[in-house]
């Protein structure tokens, strides 16, 4: 399968598989396809740079064994762009070495090929449903920094009261600092991390938070991109 290399904006729950098998990596694409996700396929390293510069997504299903990179150089650089996006390794080597290094070095889950598709499946769901990803339990953009386990906000270490939907939106900004966030994005974001909320709410909690956020002199600030969605600079 041929992937067009032009920058265009994703869908929401979005999966890069970087799998240099292209039957394997198109097999992979079909079942998340039927989870209800879209998915991108990048043959190797070079293409996988591009995607993670151009796209944003949710999740990547990343093979060891690439043609022009090792795999785990490929997590060294997604991390040391605090990259937060979830990483699930595939890796035929026999050797656990590997799957503790992709581990430490910030991979969320590993599955040893050959695999069961549906227990791949199983583990991008579970990814999926963790919004806390590699950065840990701390968020932090400027002055304003967020503790994903206990919820709570500070702004140059001072407490900032924020209702539950509030913090999870603010969150989700966080972890897609300086990106374009459109609104169903957002929406399903939220919905995935157990808040049902309409678009209209959406609104109305993102107006309480700038206005915390300016009130607080938080360094950080959302800015609504109209007819687009927001974006956290």
């Amino acid at each position: 399968m041929s992937v067009a290399l032009d920058c265009k904006e994703t869908n929401p729950l979005r999966i890069l598989i970087t799998e240099d098998n292209a039957q394997l990596a198109d097999f992979i694409r079909q079942a998340i396809l039927q989870d209800g996700h879209a998915a991108d396929i990048a043959k190797d390293a070079a293409a996988l740079m591009h995607h993670l510069d151009c796209w944003q997504y949710d999740a990547l299903v990343l093979d060891l064994g690439l043609p022009d990179k090792d795999g785990l150089d490929m997590i060294k650089w997604i991390r040391g762009k605090h990259n937060p996006l979830p990483i699930l390794i595939l890796t035929a080597r026999g050797g656990i070495e590997d799957r503790i290094t992709g581990l430490d070095l910030g991979a969320d889950d590993y599955l040893n090929k050959p695999f069961a598709i549906e227990e791949l499946k199983a583990r991008l769901r579970a990814l999926l449903r963790r919004p806390s990803g590699y950065s840990g339990t701390s968020i932090s953009r400027g002055n304003l920094q967020l503790d994903s386990k206990s919820r709570r906000v500070t702004i140059a270490g001072e407490n900032l009261t924020m209702g539950k939907t509030e913090v999870a939106i603010l969150e989700y900004m966080l972890r897609h600092a300086t990106l374009t966030v459109g609104k169903d994005a957002l929406l399903d974001a939220i919905y995935a991390m157990g808040f049902e909320v309409t678009d209209n709410a959406i609104q109305v909690a993102m107006h309480r938070i700038r206005k915390k956020l300016e009130q607080a002199n938080a360094s950080a600030q959302i800015k609504t991109i109209r007819g687009i969605g927001y974006i956290l600079s």
